[in-house]
């Protein structure tokens, strides 16, 4: 008989046992909840990507559904544990549920699925090495072939499975596989050697028997032995507490003959021991008298302590609600200054809107009608080619300057609204100064003005780029829109420290010490240049914010009548940026 029959048999007379003590009914209500219970659960941790306990879930329902002959549901969760199974790579888990998927089609007439399930259980066992495992799986391979009258596979498999068996010494194995070989020989119409194997089977079959009962026997006879062992141990030790007690008899006895002759002799002894006693008792009395004071001292203390300490809690309470308090108080106080700072804030924002308004209304508007009139005169034709020219120059300059006007209150009104944020970089100094220069340097020479470069080449500075290129655009416009004919403008840098310090110089006009004090505040003025360019005084406001939102510091010096400074700084890396 293959292993796998026994399994059922056994299952068999389990569902028999029980029928007997519960209604049918019930006992097939109770299995089906339970099957379903753990259905629920192998598919929750499924779902949860626990494929090792869904796998547990699913086979032990499988299990159950093949005890309530739901042969079906059983091989539905049989194929669901074994895809979980398969994920966390327990080879030898597949290849028990291989073996009962086999056993199942086995009982349902399906030889064909059996016998692929017993084939993939077989790959299993020789990918774990186990000789005991391959052999069994063989033997319930050779069944099926037998089933399927492939009686060349069933001779190999079960040739295969006795060598093995034999080099185990796996007698259970070996029981199995003659078993096979009978039914195959009879298959074959061989019935000498379906005999043989027939009386091997039983010769095998019996030995195991008699070996079991050995084992009984020896383990039964094992069981008297320790118990013969106890009761010996019992029985000594009854002995020995027999004597103790013997001897224990005797001491008293003696003991009882003495306090007898002790009483005969000593009456007055024993009436001064009564004196003694009564003495005893009233300091006894006297003492319990003064432990009673002492506790009802002590209760007095306790009593005083937890009044103490409620009035010291109560203070304590206060102390925090006062504290409490003052904290709501000073946060109050704290909302009251940050909504004043921003009406303030509103306010100069709103001023700064109205001026900006008001100089947008006459400094663009100006530019922009001059080159409509004049854009209409040329249409029309009264203008000469060399007044053009001159026209044309000069239009480029308002147009420039214009451009410029626009440049900054777009960025300013962005910077506003949006917030602008720095996308500080590593980069060369002049990689921005000089492009910077070139596209100026045409706006200089229409007012006869020279500007040099003495930035040095090799330094660096960790800045936004886009940034920097507004300070420094603005800061040489206004050193253009300050200076005459004939001044000059210079643009240099040094290292100090961590950082660079960049300035613009120039020979022109100056800045008086009244107006230097308010040249980089939150007011925004604008004063006309040496040839009235226009402009909106936004420039300076955003050269100090990007300035400082790249760490650095912006600031100048000037002497009216002989030029001004404007100078700034920039880290000169991204660390010393951060501190």
């Amino acid at each position: 008989m293959k292993a796998g029959y026994r399994g059922f048999l056994a299952a068999a007379v389990a569902v028999l046992l029980v029928s007997l003590v519960y209604p049918s009914g019930v006992f097939s209500q109770d299995l089906s909840q339970q099957i379903a219970n753990y259905e629920q659960l192998a598919a929750e941790f499924e779902k949860n990507g626990d494929a090792n306990q869904a796998a547990y879930y699913f086979d032990k329902a499988a299990n159950q559904a093949w005890q309530a002959r739901d042969l079906n549901r059983a091989i539905a969760n049989f194929d669901r544990a074994l895809a979980n199974i398969k994920q966390v790579g327990n080879v030898n888990g597949a290849k028990t549920i291989y073996t009962n998927l086999g056993l199942i089609y086995c009982e349902k007439g399906n030889h064909n699925e059996a016998y692929n399930n017993f084939l993939a259980a077989l790959a299993a066992a020789r990918s774990l090495g186990r000789k005991d495992d391959i052999a069994n799986a063989l033997v319930n391979i050779s069944t099926e072939q037998i089933e399927m009258s492939d009686f060349t596979g069933a001779q190999k498999s079960l040739d295969e499975a006795q060598r093995l068996a034999q080099e185990v010494d796996n007698a259970r194995a070996l029981k199995n596989i003659y078993f096979n070989y009978n039914k195959l020989y009879e298959k074959l119409g061989s019935k000498d050697k379906a005999d043989e194997y027939f009386r091997l089977y039983m010769m095998l079959n019996k030995k195991l028997q008699d070996d079991e009962f050995k084992a009984r026997q020896m383990l039964a006879q094992a069981k008297v032995d320790s118990a013969g062992r106890i009761i010996n141990q019992i029985s000594y030790e009854k002995e020995s507490t027999a004597r103790k007690l013997m001897e224990t008899s005797h001491e008293l006895q003696q003991t009882t003959n003495i306090l007898k002759e002790t009483e005969r002799i000593s009456t007055e002894q024993r009436m001064q021991i009564d004196l003694l006693n009564t003495q005893m008792k009233l300091r006894e009395a006297e003492i319990r008298n003064q432990h009673l004071l002492q506790r009802i001292y002590i209760g007095l203390i306790i009593i005083l302590l937890m009044f103490a300490a409620i009035l010291f809690w109560a203070n304590n309470q206060k102390q925090k609600a006062n504290k409490l308090l003052s904290e709501k108080n000073a946060e109050i106080f704290a909302q009251k200054e940050e909504i004043s700072r921003q009406a303030d804030e509103l306010r100069e924002l709103n001023a700064l809107k109205d001026r900006l308004f008001s100089i947008i209304a006459h400094d663009l508007r100006s530019p922009l009608f001059s080159l409509i009139t004049m854009l209409n005169i040329a249409k029309e034709g009264h203008f000469t080619e060399e007044s053009f020219k001159e026209i044309i120059s000069e239009l480029s300059s308002n147009v420039s300057h214009t451009t410029a006007l626009l440049e900054n209150l777009l960025t300013w009104a962005k910077n506003q609204m949006q917030g602008t944020k720095v996308k500080p970089e590593r980069f060369f100094l002049n990689e921005v100064v000089t492009p910077r220069l070139q596209q100026l340097n045409e706006v200089a020479l229409q007012k006869n003005i020279v500007i040099t470069n003495h930035v040095d080449e090799s330094t660096s500075v960790y800045a936004d780029r886009d940034m920097l290129d507004l300070i420094i655009r603005n800061l040489i416009s206004n050193a253009i829109k300050f200076c005459n004919a004939g001044d000059k403008i210079q643009i240099w840098s040094s290292v100090e420290n961590s950082h660079v310090k960049v300035c613009v110089e120039d020979t022109g006009v100056g800045i008086d010490a009244h107006s230097l004090k308010k040249l980089f505040g939150s007011q925004v003025s604008s004063t006309p240049g040496t040839r009235n360019e226009k402009g909106t005084g936004l420039g300076l406001i955003l050269c100090r914010e990007f300035v400082e939102m790249n760490n650095g510091k912006i600031w100048a010096e000037s002497t009216p009548g002989k030029g001004s400074q404007f100078f700034f700084t920039l880290p000169i890396s991204g660390e010393q940026a951060s501190r």
